[in-house]
């Protein structure tokens, strides 16, 4: 009989226990639900970062964040520029909540209203926190003339590229005013060259609306100088260029603020003669004393794929078929110690070549040779100097490609010019500083 009344009794007193902690519990929820909305503050999550939980007053499409504030519980939508937006209820605690930013995320269309906002959403009741939503951050693909003069329209090409309000030229030289983004799609923005840049050259650094981002170190580049034309000469000889010792000085294009021409220049077809399948017009620079001359500006231990060669090229009419051949070794067989440049054929498919019709500049990493893969820039001059003839230079030279193009007869004229070996290696843009 004791045995009954003492479980009766326990049983009792677990009950009454059990509602005391409920009754508590419930009613700090339903405190906690009735707690106002406020945002404190906004952390970036970054597991890869020396601050992984980083207080900021910006964020990315893509990223995570750390809402810090009170009154979470009991939350049910968060709107990001407008767009509703996933967030672990998981992790969620009244005084935290953690969102990804979704890609879809809108930014430049977002209604004004709304932009650059979070919005809390509970029992009815919204909170709004302004705080700037950026794209993913920029970068620089590519520019179109990489030694251009003094007042010329320049190009820049890359992803992120929308309201670029400044671009920084070697030199520290500034230009703040009269830059036009690609505010839809961020693929380009055009600048206008100002004067006083250093020839010691450098990279651009190009600043807007979703941050910073450097170009290659190749941006006026002349102490790679090797041949020029006019003040910086190694010619050797030619085959099939008309009068190839005499350079060709007219300005070209005469119109337009797009790059032009720069004191003398070649050009492989001048006389707009038909140049036949598989033939080739070859333009030759003594390379006895240049190559070895480079490594006082190109380090020698430099990945044969962060160096280039860099000319800069002027088009008349269709390029149709061939391609420009930079020799650098001479005696090893057409297709050894070469790069080509085809601009015919991209991403695997031959296209329409479109003329920009101004000067434009090519890239050549040394890395696109097979013979210079995987090695140094002291490997590519030593391999010049082994040459059996030392000699090295651009080639047009009208053949396809193996069971995808084969070459057809064209009368393009391409002249070219500035000559010179430059580094591609490109500052890394520390967003916070402490990176």
């Amino acid at each position: 009989m004791k045995n009954i009344i003492y479980k009766s009794l326990f049983a009792w007193l677990a009950i009454v226990s059990a509602s005391v902690i409920c009754l508590t519990s419930c009613k700090d929820d339903e405190n906690n639900l009735n707690t106002p909305l406020k945002i404190t503050a906004v952390y970036l999550e970054d597991s890869q970062s020396s601050v992984p939980d980083r207080l900021v007053e910006y964020a990315r499409l893509g990223q995570t964040l750390r809402l810090e504030g009170s009154g979470f519980s009991g939350l049910q939508k968060i709107y990001i520029n407008g767009r509703s937006t996933f967030f672990n209820t998981a992790l969620l605690t009244d005084a935290n909540v953690f969102v990804s930013i979704s890609g879809e995320t809108p930014i430049l269309d977002a209604d004004p209203d709304i932009r650059n906002t979070i919005i809390l959403e509970k029992n009815g009741t919204q909170y709004t926190y302004p705080f700037e939503i950026r794209l993913a951050a920029p970068s620089i693909t590519g520019v179109s003339h990489t030694m251009p003069q003094a007042g010329e329209e320049i190009t820049v090409y890359g992803t992120g590229l929308q309201g670029i309000d400044r671009v920084i030229f070697p030199g520290d030289v500034a230009v703040t005013g009269g830059i036009i983004s690609d505010n839809v799609d961020g693929k380009y923005c055009i600048v206008t060259v100002p004067a006083g840049i250093s020839d010691d050259g450098g990279s651009l650094f190009i600043e807007g609306i979703n941050g910073g981002a450097y170009s290659p170190a190749y941006f006026n580049f002349k102490r790679g100088l090797f041949h020029n034309f006019d003040n910086v000469n190694n010619y050797s000889w030619s085959s099939g260029i008309d009068d190839a010792g005499t350079p060709l000085t007219d300005i070209i294009p005469a119109l337009g603020s797009q790059p032009k021409s720069q004191g003398g220049y070649q050009c492989f077809n001048f006389s707009g003669a038909t140049i036949a399948a598989n033939a080739d017009k070859r333009y030759w620079t003594n390379s006895a004393d240049w190559p070895a001359a480079m490594l006082n500006v190109i380090p020698g231990n430099t990945a044969a794929g962060m160096a280039a060669v860099q000319m800069d090229i002027y088009v008349e009419g269709n390029w149709n078929s061939g391609v420009i051949r930079m020799v650098m070794a001479d005696g090893s067989g057409t297709d050894r110690y070469c790069m080509l440049y085809r601009p015919w054929y991209r991403n695997g498919a031959v296209v329409p070549f479109e003329n920009p019709g101004c000067w434009y500049t090519i890239t050549l990493p040394f890395s696109d040779s097979d013979d210079y893969s995987g090695k140094t820039f002291v490997d590519v001059v030593a391999s010049m100097s082994n040459a059996s003839y030392k000699q090295s230079g651009p080639w047009f030279h009208n053949t396809g490609i193996t069971d995808v193009f084969e070459p057809e007869a064209t009368d393009v004229k391409v002249y070219f010019d500035n000559l010179r070996v430059v580094p591609l290696d490109t500052p890394v843009y520390d967003e916070f500083g402490d990176e």
